[in-house]
């Protein structure tokens, strides 16, 4: 059976986590031996920084693709963020990467992948999930971490709650600190992190570094998210706690290494079932 090639499609590289996922699923795939590229839909990375991580085997067919668009889509798999509207493109052999939670049911008849058991709206279905964690295991970890001094702050997509802020924090903003290696090491000094994103990448990194979450905001792009949503997840809620009791935030203190746990465990087991989507993906796209 012939490997068909895949295309990436996403946005210039940036902090986003969910961009992170599409760049780094591009390079992924390439490591286990396939030909995976990038169509940047839209340049968002910040002035005087490159549209890819250099780091990363993620090369941009942009301009092959405005001389060549017919030959590549009688060939490719195409694989979307959910956020995509409908196929502008038009892509012969479509594959959804469902990286928000679900409101409204499928209407369609793509492949669709989900990238936790948390996102699908009907949880009863069995379906395929994709679990790409963009973190660094040697940059956000908490080894050799020096005396925390500070607690930080995390409004990610929910600004309008600044006003709402804990005193004395340190901010992280989406500009600031500059480097992941940067955001790391703040992370390790950090006691508490003010959250008010519940479902973000920054709150697992900084419990990596044995900071405790103290999740002051439950929600997911405007979609109601609680407790439970969160406890659904292939993480759990080792390291987060939901009020500033004390007795609360010893559980969280008491239960960080799991998540430290099941992280590791799914950064294990992430290739195996990248290797089971793209076979799939290849038998499905066979003629």
């Amino acid at each position: 059976m012939k490997t068909r090639p895949y295309v990436i499609l996403t946005p210039s590289y940036c902090v986003s986590a969910g961009v992170r996922v599409m760049h780094q699923l591009c390079h992924e795939l390439n490591m286990l031996g396939f030909d995976a590229s990038i169509l940047i839909t839209s340049n968002i990375s910040p002035p005087d920084t490159p549209v890819v991580n250099p780091l990363w085997h993620t090369p941009v067919i942009n301009n092959l693709a405005r001389e060549n668009w017919e030959a590549i889509n009688n060939e490719a798999i195409f694989i979307a963020p959910d956020d995509l509207d409908g196929n502008p493109l038009n892509c012969k052999r479509l594959v959804y990467y469902v990286l928000g939670r679900e409101n409204v049911a499928p209407n369609d008849d793509h492949y669709r992948i989900y990238y936790t058991r948390a996102f699908p709206m009907d949880k009863t279905k069995d379906v395929r999930t994709l679990l790409l964690l963009p973190v660094d295991l040697s940059l956000f970890n908490a080894n050799n971490a020096p005396e925390r001094r500070q607690d930080m702050l995390w409004m990610g997509k929910n600004p309008e709650h600044w006003p709402n802020r804990p005193p004395n924090v340190v901010p992280i903003t989406y500009k600031w600190p500059p480097t992941r290696e940067e955001l790391a090491a703040h992370l390790r000094q950090t006691r508490y992190l003010y959250s008010y994103d519940a479902v973000s990448c920054t709150n697992t990194e900084a419990v990596l570094c044995g900071a405790v979450v103290i999740v002051k905001h439950i929600s997911y792009h405007n979609w109601e998210w609680t407790k439970a949503d969160m406890e659904s997840t292939e993480f759990g809620i080792g390291g987060f706690a939901f009020d500033e009791s004390e007795a609360e935030i010893q559980r969280a203190f008491d239960t960080r290494i799991e998540l430290v746990q099941k992280v590791r465990e799914t950064v294990a087991s992430f290739r195996p079932k990248l290797l089971q989507i793209a076979d799939d993906t290849q038998w499905l796209f066979r003629d």
